[in-house]
């Protein structure tokens, strides 16, 4: 019998291992591309819902706008808003998942909102809600969420459920 040695080369070894990498590579990108359409069908759903009634946290809006993208290398300032309501001097930043956790919370209120004050400096005098939606919340993610003050929004089949009693103003 051949030691393994005898048996495999370093270059059969190397092409296993290549061949692996490229399945694994074809796998995380499917993978990815799952997550991203389950993500943008709870965008959908929210921002459908908010057109029909653009009331948040017992306050009515005039706007809705989506996906409003900001990026500046320089200033450090990066940001995607999934949906915002504006009326005359309020604003609400929704963040949409499809499962929320703790870190998309935190993200949302350490560093999103300070980009978007700092980059649309003339909403500066405008109240400002936050809440975040997703099919799912992990327990953390709502523990953070009302330590913050930050309404929660959750898709429940075919519904769209708020829980906005305690949001703050920022």
């Amino acid at each position: 019998m051949k030691s393994i040695e005898e048996k495999y080369t370093f270059e059969m070894v190397w092409q296993a291992l290549m061949e692996n990498h490229e399945q694994i590579k074809e796998l995380f990108t499917s993978i990815n591309g799952i997550a991203n359409s389950n993500g943008e069908m709870a965008e959908e759903m929210i921002y459908n819902s908010f057109k029909r009634d653009k009331t948040f946290a017992g306050i009515k809006f005039d706007e809705i706008e989506r996906n409003i993208k900001l990026k500046f290398k320089k200033l450090n300032l990066e940001g995607e808003y999934d949906v915002v309501l504006q009326n005359g001097d309020t604003l609400a930043i929704i963040e949409t998942k499809y499962k929320v956790r703790k870190k998309d919370v935190s993200k949302l209120v350490d560093k999103k909102l300070d980009n978007f004050r700092k980059r649309f400096s003339i909403f500066n005098d405008y109240k400002i809600l936050l809440g975040v939606c997703g099919m799912s919340f992990e327990n953390e993610a709502i523990v953070e969420t009302n330590k913050n003050g930050i309404g929660i929004i959750k898709v429940v089949g075919d519904k769209v459920e708020y829980q906005t009693k305690n949001v703050k103003i920022y």
